[in-house]
């Protein structure tokens, strides 16, 4: 996955065309005042780290409940 980064009035300037590329597998990582705000990744890479975090959740609910043994 390829990653650009952008700010947030450029953004908001090329909305389409990001969403395209982002469609195309391109993450872009969002600015405002040099401050990282939000990563605008597709939908499929969405899901993807969102099944990912719950996955670490459940491995992190069991250590603690076999440490608590």
């Amino acid at each position: 996955m390829k990653t650009k980064t952008i700010n947030v009035n450029e953004l908001q300037a090329q909305i389409s065309s990001i969403l395209k590329d982002v469609q195309d597998d391109t993450a872009y990582e969002v600015m405002r005042y040099s401050e990282p705000i939000a990563v605008v990744v597709s939908y499929k890479k969405y899901l993807t780290l969102k099944g990912e975090c719950k996955r670490c959740i459940e491995d992190l609910r069991k250590l603690v409940k076999n440490e608590d043994k």
